[in-house]
């Protein structure tokens, strides 16, 4: 029996983690055959090579396709992208998919969805029709949106935007991807999380992860950063985990930022990628978590978990009641610390399951089957 093949597509690590449990449902099921093409800051020392854990968690990777990433410029990422799509065109005339499938708002999907989108290979779209107004993310994710055949949006809200978008029949609401990891992980204790990091049991923990701030200058966005610092600084008996910022625009300035911190002050710990697990159960046992990333308006609210949002590159997103905003500028970044600190603010923090009910995969699977079929 011939089987269809669908061939996933991840281009970062924080995607890979969302899709890593349909990666698992298509691969076990016999009636398929996974086709997996990795590109994208996996392949980049810069940015841990990822690539690395995706082979450790044991799937086999059908092509590497190598961008030659170049975040220092726009013309930079540009070119990228060009290389991407000649790269990945060459992939898909080799491998012929039935469907590819792609999740989120990376720019790196662009040339990937074009490239199919041209070949006349049906795409399969997860977390479509959000808003992130902050960020050129909204222009590509509605970009990627259009050319799709299926959509798989997390809430009604986002399935709404998309009708009204696309017009499409084949919008289904599935639930946020991210939500499935804390059904399917066995999360790491905090003691076996401090020997790994090299941190103390006894502290308070904070979780930071701020990426650019893509429609603002780089300097604004080193500006921001430099008051995250300096506002956690005053903070005694923690220590910090910072997560290295994405492949954007401004990411380099910001990491070579929170490397001289690191340096300076041993209280900061600098992680290209902490790796999906061990990222969620630092998440878990953080005091709060602090930072513009989308797992603060996600998954932390799963946990009833603190946050503190930074700036406007989440601006337009659900924001559950367990997240303070803060612009990142002057002092609202201490005087949102305070809010978290608060006893009385936490006494109100319950579980949200606003974005879905951790079981996401085999709802993905199933629709792409019937739609295979």
């Amino acid at each position: 029996m011939l089987k269809n093949k669908i061939c996933i597509v991840t281009a970062a690590r924080s995607e890979y983690g969302l899709l890593r449990w349909l990666i698992d449902e298509i691969n076990l099921d016999h009636e398929l055959e996974l086709q997996l093409v990795v590109t994208g800051s996996h392949l980049s020392d810069q940015f841990g090579n990822t690539v690395d854990e995706i082979e450790a968690d044991g799937y086999k990777i059908i092509a590497k396709v190598d961008m030659n990433l170049m975040v220092d410029s726009k013309i930079g990422i540009a070119n990228s992208m060009g290389i991407c799509a000649i790269g990945i065109s060459e992939v898909f005339a080799k491998i012929k998919p039935n469907i590819i499938v792609v999740l989120g708002d990376r720019y790196e999907l662009l040339p990937i969805c074009s490239t199919a989108l041209i070949m006349n290979i049906p795409i399969a779209h997860i977390s479509g029709g959000d808003v992130t107004e902050g960020a050129i993310d909204d222009q590509i994710r509605n970009a990627v949106s259009m050319m799709a055949t299926l959509h798989f949006p997390g809430v009604e809200d986002s399935a709404r935007n998309l009708k009204r978008m696309t017009n499409s029949n084949k919008i289904y609401v599935v639930g946020e991807p991210g939500l499935e990891n804390f059904k399917r992980f066995d999360l790491i204790s905090r003691e076996t999380l401090a020997n790994s990091l090299n941190i103390d049991p006894q502290k308070k923990w904070v979780l930071v992860t701020q990426h650019p701030e893509t429609k603002i200058s780089i300097q604004k966005n080193l500006l921001i950063a430099e008051n995250i610092i300096e506002a956690l600084k005053t903070l005694e008996d923690y220590e910090f985990i910072i997560t290295k910022s994405n492949a954007d625009l401004g990411g380099n300035e910001i990491n070579n930022y929170f490397e001289k911190v690191c340096r300076e002050d041993s209280r900061f710990k600098l992680f290209a990628s902490l790796g999906q697990l061990r990222y969620l159960s630092f998440m878990k046992e953080a005091d709060f978590l602090i930072g513009n990333s989308s797992s603060g308006i996600v998954e932390a609210p799963y946990l009833a978990k603190p946050v503190i949002n930074i700036g406007e590159r989440q601006t337009g997103r659900q924001m559950s009641n367990n997240i303070i905003h803060a612009s990142g500028f002057d002092s609202s970044v201490s005087n949102a610390i305070k809010i978290v600190q608060s006893l009385k603010w936490r006494s109100f923090l319950k579980e949200d399951y606003y974005y879905g009910d951790g079981m996401t995969a085999k709802k993905i699977k199933v629709i792409l089957k019937n739609f295979l079929n």
